[in-house]
């Protein structure tokens, strides 16, 4: 599966746009990452995910990005089965990683590819 995520500063306002946008009165997932300084709202629309992201606190990286950049588009996550043999493939082609090793938030591993790579576009691998 496909996840596309937008950066917003209010979370709760962004909400009543994307939500009703995308057919829905609710998100159909909402969390928090502490160790990342996240509050997620998510939407399933046919195979596609939309994530709503806020910063919790000041200088995560969502916080750094609207700072930067401000509202919008900030990355594309892709699910994949194992994101060490992931990482390999991206690794032996070439591709720049930011993380050495794969994050871990709950039972998933996840690891970006550097932006510059990728015109300007976060891209996340998670298992």
């Amino acid at each position: 599966m496909t996840t596309y995520v937008v950066a917003v500063k209010d979370l709760d306002a962004a909400a009543e746009v994307w939500g009703p946008f995308f057919g829905k009165t609710k998100p159909d997932r909402e969390y928090t990452h502490e160790a990342e300084g996240i509050r997620v709202f998510g939407y399933k629309v046919g195979e596609i995910y939309y994530e709503l992201i806020a910063s919790t606190r000041e200088g995560s990286e969502v916080d750094r990005f609207i700072s930067r950049k401000g509202e919008g588009f900030m990355l594309v996550s892709f699910k994949v089965p194992n994101t060490e043999v992931a990482m390999k493939g991206l690794i032996d082609q070439g591709y720049q990683l930011i993380d050495e090793y794969p994050r871990v938030w709950r039972q998933s591993h996840y690891v970006f590819v550097h932006p510059e790579l990728m015109n300007g576009v976060l891209v996340e691998i998670i298992d």
